[in-house]
């Protein structure tokens, strides 16, 4: 039986899971230019409410924008790695149980790491997770009498 139905969609997953990886080192770029922070505290200075923003310290802001985006990044190789043993587990259908497991626990766990951006992704995964517990191995007497 061939598992392709779940092999594509766990590579669209993986495709779809590179988003949160862009994101994430988008960010790391925009914390690491100093001119683009000076940019952003004068347009932070012009805005409507700046009365308000006064009170944010915006070095702590750019802090916690490039831990947010290393985090992202993480989360989101390490769900691109799962992808990938979830496609080997279920390539020439070795262990398609365990695939099917670790996608629907990667694609539930990760939707919340990537704080929604993976939501694509993760929608991927957790289909071809279920179809991959679903969907029964035919055992070896079947193929004979259907012969």
């Amino acid at each position: 039986m061939s598992r392709m139905i779940e092999i594509v969609l766990t590579i669209v997953g993986i495709l779809l899971y590179a988003l949160p990886l862009v994101v994430g080192f988008m960010f790391r770029s925009l914390n690491n230019n100093p001119q683009l922070r000076e940019e952003f505290i004068a347009a932070m200075e012009q805005a409507p409410n700046a009365q308000e923003l006064q009170n944010m310290n915006m070095d702590q802001m750019f802090n916690f924008m490039g831990t947010f985006a290393t985090f992202l990044i993480i989360a989101s190789v390490i769900a691109i790695a799962l992808g990938v043993l979830a496609v080997v587990f279920l390539k020439g259908n070795k262990k398609p149980k365990a695939a099917g497991i670790i996608l629907i626990v990667t694609a539930v766990v990760f939707t919340i790491a990537t704080v929604f951006i993976g939501l694509f992704g993760s929608v991927a995964f957790l289909i071809a997770g279920i179809v991959a517990l679903v969907r029964k191995t035919p055992k070896a007497s079947d193929e004979i009498e259907s012969v």
